[in-house]
C-alpha cells in the first residue's frame, strides 16, 4: 500500500514539475501597425507561472520583422495585462497600463516613462485578451477606451 502512495506521489510530483516547464515562458504578441511599412508596436506576454495567469509584460519595436527596441513593462499578476494605446502626435505613442505609461517614438527608437504633453491624446485602441479572447490589438473602432483603473479588495 505504501508503494503504491508513493508511486502516486511521485506521478503528481512530475506532472506538476513537467507543466511548470511547458507552460513557463509561453509568449503572446498583439500587433499594431500604424501604417504600412513602418515600425510595429507589439504588446509581448510571456507567462511566469504554470498555473495562473501571470505575465512580465513587454512593448516591443519592431520593423522588417525585426526587433529594433524591447522594454519591460509592470509586470501583470493576474487581470492586468490590458494597455490602452494613443496617437500623441506624428510617429509618437502612449502605452498606457493598469499601472504604468510610457511614450513610444517610432523616429527616434525610443521607449521612455512618461505621459503625452498633449493635452487629450487620440484614442488608437486596445491590447487585451484573456478567456476565450485572443491576446490582439484592438482598434478603436472594435473597442471602445475604457479607462485601466486596478479594482481589488
Amino acid at each position: 500500500m505504501i508503494r503504491y502512495k508513493l508511486l502516486f506521489i511521485s506521478i503528481i510530483l512530475t506532472l506538476v514539475a513537467y507543466l511548470q516547464v511547458s507552460c513557463r515562458g509561453a509568449k503572446y504578441w498583439a500587433v499594431y501597425e500604424p501604417h504600412e511599412g513602418s515600425i510595429s508596436i507589439v504588446v509581448e506576454l510571456v507567462s511566469t507561472h504554470a498555473f495562473l495567469a501571470e505575465y512580465d509584460r513587454f512593448a516591443v519595436l519592431v520593423q522588417n520583422g525585426r526587433e529594433v527596441l524591447r522594454k519591460k513593462l509592470f509586470p501583470d499578476s493576474g487581470g492586468y495585462a490590458s494597455s490602452n494605446l494613443y496617437r500623441c502626435g506624428p510617429n509618437k505613442y502612449m502605452l498606457k497600463g493598469y499601472f504604468d505609461t510610457w511614450l513610444l517614438n517610432l523616429d527616434s527608437r525610443t521607449i521612455i516613462e512618461g505621459k503625452c504633453e498633449a493635452s487629450r491624446p487620440e484614442y488608437v485602441g486596445v491590447f487585451e485578451g484573456g478567456g476565450s479572447r485572443p491576446w490582439r490589438f484592438y482598434s478603436s473602432s472594435e473597442r471602445q477606451e475604457t479607462i485601466l483603473e486596478p479594482k481589488g479588495g
